[in-house]
């Protein structure tokens, strides 16, 4: 009976140690694989932080890329307001750009030398042609040569020459390139005839100095009427080639001195006057002097 316990109590202690150590086994077990796990994960943590820092870069690089992104930014900004602006000013419309001149006008008329017709002619042919303006109006004669394939202003001196004025050298020396020739009519009319509708021709010259300048015009009075008749009275210029019966006078026109080229029957041909110390008008109208010189007031006129 006793032999029967102990070996009952035997297989207890046996079945008792068997399950710790199953137990023990198992604990282990769990444990091995946990800790394979914890090393993966922070495997794998590695890992990925390695390849963070290979996508993200160095400092530098991402300094970089920061700077890079921004011009891209820029880039795109200013492109937008680049073709937003040209969507504009396409969109707007066209301005009329004038240069500058003495007086204001409201047309222009061009004349371009060339070898097969006179500057005279060409004058006479584009006043002709002005007729049709409206009353009141002033075209701007622009006389252009070419230099060297480019259009440019004649000199007063190629004017000159070209008009064939006989004006004495320091005359011509003592002005600017800065002139200007226009055609005015006063009003316009149907009537051929009418001598209103008539335009007036006028040239408006710059002095640099007006001492040399008024004595070249006193010392050119010898020849100016015939050298300028063609141009301004083309149809009475034959009569007075040389100058016979033609005499110089002073008058008051608006309040100016001026002088004026007479006939035999004393009737005014050509006026000319300083207009101020710096400008010479020369014209056939005392309607040209005062449309002229109200002009040039009001362009001198300063705002309050």
């Amino acid at each position: 009976m006793e032999e029967q316990e102990k070996t009952q109590n035997n297989n207890e202690n046996l079945k008792t140690v068997k399950t710790y150590m199953s137990d023990m086994a198992e604990t282990v077990r769990q444990n091995e694989i946990s800790v394979i796990k914890v090393a993966l994960a922070e495997q794998n943590k590695h890992d990925r932080e390695d390849l963070y820092r290979k996508v993200e870069g160095t400092t530098s690089k991402k300094f970089f890329w920061a700077i890079g992104g921004i011009i891209i930014l820029a880039g795109a900004i200013f492109g937008s307001y680049y073709l937003l602006g040209q969507k504009k000013v396409k969109d707007a419309p066209a301005q009329i750009v004038r240069e500058e001149s003495i007086i204001s006008y409201d047309g222009t008329k061009e004349i371009y030398l060339n070898q097969t017709n006179s500057l005279i002619k060409s004058v006479i042919e584009t006043e002709k042609s002005s007729q049709a303006s409206f009353g009141g109006n002033i075209d701007y004669v622009k006389i252009y040569q070419d230099n060297n394939g480019v259009s440019e202003l004649v000199t007063i001196k190629t004017l000159f020459d070209n008009l064939r004025l006989t004006a004495p050298a320091s005359l011509v020396r003592s002005l600017s390139d800065s002139y200007m020739m226009g055609i005015y009519a006063k009003s316009f009319s149907d009537t051929p005839n009418d001598p209103n509708s008539k335009p007036k021709l006028f040239i408006i010259l710059q002095s640099n100095d007006y001492e040399y300048s008024y004595a070249g015009m006193l010392e050119w009075e010898k020849t100016m009427a015939s050298d300028i008749l063609p141009l301004f009275r083309p149809e009475i210029a034959d009569t007075y080639v040389n100058q016979t019966g033609i005499q110089w006078k002073d008058i008051i026109i608006s309040n100016k001195d001026a002088r004026v080229a007479v006939d035999e029957n004393g009737k005014p041909m050509i006026y000319y006057l300083f207009i101020d110390k710096n400008k010479l008008l020369v014209t056939e109208s005392t309607d040209v002097i005062k449309e002229v010189t109200s002009r040039l007031m009001i362009k001198n006129m300063k705002p309050l």
